[in-house]
């Protein structure tokens, strides 16, 4: 009996009336020495191709699953997501959904001065209310006034709605994708993540993007975008993808973060008129269970677990892109309607109600810690690479007014990079209570950087790779060029919008020449000097307390009509 070792293909794709031939790359191994540090566990990016797999595919086997090692530390997301099996991952969006429809059900009854007595204990968080009020620190509303007053006014939340350009739509290959996943909100943020992290081939990797589209739930996109229910749905029952490794189980966890957007999204429209100045009160475990659900990408987690990813550092990771979205929208969450932004839950925080800058600073820099090694050692772990592009995201989604938001908090940002650079884990820089501990660890040296804007690993990256000078033009978009605009201090829409448009159109370069490893780790590093080393999100969370209050009491998203 002879077997053919051709892949079959049924006569009409599952996904046939959309062109994916943009996105069918050919990613190319990585120069040797390319990296200061090894880079021998990288995973491939098509992980299903390969002559082996081919051949147990013919014999009905499902592919080979990768041993990836396993991590020390992360020992509280270990202990809590477990095996990271679905069925684990549903007990913690279950636990999810509850503690925050307790939250919310505390809102009703919530005195106008609720912070916490010096009486009330905070070794139980069932004793004391669950929400609390807050106010900014008299110096920091002081400077918010004095900034507004000069006419350093923060514009309200974008939509995030715009079209990218044709240009960025046609390096991608995006030209005659849906609607909703042209927008640069989607592409540059789900859609991104989903080219960067690779799948088990190309039209998965669509299929991927399309059913992390429940995202955008929380962006109202179900509203502006009638076909996005049955398209997720398509997505969701996607046949091929759900044979692949680690497909069912990320199409079930899709299914299982829909439902906490909706549940929560509910909540919000109920206690509209009840949300400003308000903060939910959680202690470190209950922080961890809520954020995991937050990030609206379950689905992301359960395939990499399913694929052999340790799965306390896929948790850590998770739980990780709360505050690094929360980061850049502190003081619009304070003024407009979200009770769940990661810095202002913190104990520093809700024990007083009282938001300074010295506290800020200290979770700030609880939260820069637990980033680092993910940034810098793991960046090319696939939970961690989406997490990467959240500064690039941020810049790049229409919404955020990143640049604006660094211009105008940049003189209360450090100017001098972290010595030395430092990490450690969410149960190091928190106690039980959420409180932050002030602890944390010097960055391995192979992994740390000497600070320059451009900085020693960079340098050698580049010069590792002088025949693809977009990777340089890209570190120059991202961290260059827009440190070169904020220490000027003159708002220039012109030339935000070169910078933004010019990092949209690098990386989709970028990814049509299956450069994508060199670009994972130029976006990685470009997000660790943000946080370590230019301080750009330190300037971007001051920046965003001089939001005008055009959103408040009402939601930054579309709304059904």
């Amino acid at each position: 009996m002879v077997f053919s070792l051709c892949h079959f293909e049924p006569h009409r794709s599952y996904w046939s009336d959309f062109d994916l031939k943009g996105i069918k790359i050919k990613v190319k191994s990585l120069k040797k020495g390319t990296f200061q540090d090894g880079s021998d566990q990288i995973p491939r990016y098509f992980w299903a191709k390969g002559f082996r797999n081919r051949v147990r595919r013919v014999l009905g086997r499902k592919p080979r699953k990768h041993s990836f090692p396993i991590h020390p530390g992360y020992s509280e997301a270990r202990a809590l997501v477990g095996h990271g099996t679905v069925p684990e991952l549903a007990a913690l969006s279950d636990q999810a959904r509850g503690l925050v429809a307790e939250i919310f059900g505390d809102i009703g009854d919530l005195p106008e001065n609720s912070s916490l007595d010096e009486k009330q204990s905070l070794s139980s968080f069932e004793s004391g209310p669950r929400v609390v009020q807050l106010k900014l620190a008299t110096d920091l509303q002081n400077w918010k006034d004095g900034q507004h007053a000069a006419g350093n006014i923060l514009p309200p939340k974008g939509t995030g709605l715009s079209a990218a350009s044709d240009v960025a739509l046609k390096k991608l290959g995006a030209s005659d994708w849906p609607d909703a996943l042209k927008t640069n909100n989607a592409l540059f943020g789900c859609g991104i993540a989903a080219l960067l992290m690779g799948a088990a081939d190309a039209r998965t990797m669509f299929s991927n993007y399309v059913t992390d589209m429940a995202f955008y739930y929380e962006h109202g996109y179900n509203y502006v975008f009638p076909t996005l229910e049955p398209l997720l749905q398509r997505g969701l029952e996607d046949p091929h993808a759900l044979r692949t490794p680690g497909g069912r189980e990320r199409r079930d966890a899709v299914s299982l973060g829909k439902q906490y957007i909706q549940g929560k999204i509910a909540l919000e429209k109920r206690h509209i008129k009840n949300l400003t100045y308000r903060s939910a009160r959680v202690d470190r475990r209950t922080a961890q269970i809520i954020s995991l659900s937050e990030s609206s990408l379950l689905g992301m987690a359960a395939e990499s677990i399913a694929r052999g990813f340790d799965p306390g550092a896929v948790m850590a990771d998770l739980v990780f892109s709360s505050p690094g979205t929360d980061v850049v929208d502190v003081g619009c969450d304070l003024v407009n309607s979200e009770v769940m932004n990661s810095f202002l839950n913190v104990t520093d925080i809700t024990e007083t109600g009282v938001v300074s800058e010295q506290v800020l600073r200290k979770i700030y820099d609880a939260y820069a810690a637990t980033s680092a090694r993910m940034l810098t050692q793991r960046w090319h772990e696939p939970v961690a690479r989406m997490c990467a592009a959240l500064y690039t995201w941020h810049i790049q989604n229409d919404r955020h007014l990143f640049f604006r938001r660094a211009l105008l908090g940049w003189s209360k940002a450090r100017k001098t990079p972290a010595q030395p650079q430092f990490e450690a884990d969410f149960d190091e820089v928190f106690d039980k209570q959420y409180r932050t501990t002030g602890f944390s660890r010097p960055l391995d040296p192979k992994y740390a950087c000497n600070g320059q804007d451009t900085c020693d690993h960079v340098d050698h990256f580049l010069h590792r790779n002088q025949d693809k000078p977009v990777l340089r033009e890209l570190w120059e978009f991202l961290v260059t060029g827009p440190l070169e605009y904020v220490r000027a201090g003159q708002v220039d829409e012109q030339r935000e919008y070169e910078l933004v448009e010019g990092s949209r159109l690098r990386m989709a370069e970028l990814f049509s020449r299956g450069q994508v490893l060199e670009m994972v780790w130029i976006i990685a590093h470009a997000n660790h000097h943000a946080w370590q080393v230019n301080y750009l999100f330190e300037a971007a969370m001051f920046g965003s307390i001089l939001d005008g209050g055009k959103l408040v009491g009402k939601l930054d998203r579309a709304e059904e009509k």
